[in-house]
């Protein structure tokens, strides 16, 4: 069921498996959606139970958002009470609900709502609270478990990361499916990080980055490692990832663990300098179809407010960029679009696919 008064706009779950498990084009809108908000409301009526259990979940849906997106200390002299039920449904643009239950008491489900990034941002704006507008390069999460019969992949630690809905965080996380995958890559691979093993999953999924994440649960706790690795145009980038420790079991820890990912994110991306500024860049591609693919990614980075067309050719393209933020992030968001910025001697600023 979809509410009428919003925009009838239907998406579907980002699903794992082997073909439909392009990440990188699906996750990019995907911070802006708050998932498995559960509602439960019990009233005179069928009717007024259902108009409570709605709004009280979107606006804990829209809180969960603006605490997604900002950080603490740029939340310190906000006051929560300013988003009611009608602010929140001002930022809505759809909605589903699942797993609907009703009497003629009580109305029970889970709502996944997708928000309007350009009212959001004009709240932000209203309220001068710094915010993040994109997610950084999205992830492939194989999940390694020692549950008491040996390390797995598909234990109750691959289960958190299957079903955490992560794939709609700021540093979105698809969960490596060792079924559907068919045993693309073995406990062993994952664990020695077989780097040709790793790349061939990476290349499955769509991503051109794969996070080997153990957990051990031990002592009331589940503590988490594991190590990170980047294909590059030079390279197999390793690095290792910070040990998580959280109670509350395998489906905590993985939500621990991407938050404390978000944070990282939200402090190098967080835009504070609102002011304009322009760029010329070259876009070079091979062609047509990756031309558009370029195009696409600079005009629709959430950080460039414009983009102009100077001059086309077969082999490049002149474009002239309006931004916010820094090079800086403009670069990373180009990134986590599939477009590499960079400075030629030559050329000046070049857009590139990413290899």
């Amino acid at each position: 069921m979809v509410l009428q008064t919003y925009a009838q706009r239907l998406w579907g779950v980002v699903t794992v498996g082997v073909a439909a498990a392009m990440l990188t084009g699906a996750s990019l809108a995907q911070p802006f959606t708050v998932k498995n908000v559960q509602i439960d409301a019990t009233a005179d009526s069928a009717f007024e139970a259902q108009r409570q259990a709605m709004s009280d979940g979107q606006l804990r849906a829209a809180l969960i958002l603006i605490e997604r997106l900002t950080l603490p200390e740029d939340r310190f002299e906000f006051d929560p009470e300013i988003v009611t039920s009608d602010v929140a449904a001002q930022l809505i643009a759809g909605l589903q609900i699942a797993n609907e239950q009703r009497s003629a008491t009580r109305y029970r489900g889970e709502l996944t709502i997708e928000f309007d990034r350009r009212a959001v941002g004009q709240f932000f704006d209203t309220q001068q609270i710094p915010y993040v507008e994109s997610p950084a390069s999205p992830v492939l999460a194989i999940a390694v478990s020692d549950e008491g019969a040996g390390p797995t992949l598909s234990g109750a630690w691959a289960r958190a990361w299957a079903n955490g809905g992560f794939e709609t965080s700021l540093t979105p996380f698809a969960a490596y499916n060792d079924a559907q995958a068919q045993g693309a890559i073995s406990v062993s691979q994952a664990l020695t990080m077989n780097e040709s093993a790793l790349e061939r999953v990476a290349r499955l999924y769509g991503v051109q980055t794969v996070a080997v994440v153990t957990a051990r649960e031990g002592a009331g706790a589940v503590r988490t490692g594991g190590n990170l690795i980047r294909f590059t145009d030079q390279g197999a980038v390793v690095e290792p990832l910070p040990s998580v420790a959280a109670r509350g079991g395998f489906a905590e820890a993985a939500r621990r663990f991407v938050t404390e990912r978000e944070d990282v994110w939200k402090r190098e991306a967080v835009v504070r300098d609102t002011e304009e500024a322009e760029l010329a860049i070259t876009v070079l591609y091979g062609s047509l179809r990756e031309w558009r693919r370029l195009q696409s990614a600079v005009a629709g980075a959430a950080l460039v407010q414009d983009a102009r067309l100077d001059a086309l050719s077969r082999r490049g393209a002149v474009m002239t960029l309006v931004h916010r933020g820094s090079l800086d992030q403009v670069s990373a968001e180009l990134a986590a679009r599939g477009a590499m910025l960079e400075e030629d001697a030559d050329l000046g600023w070049t857009v590139r696919s990413r290899r």
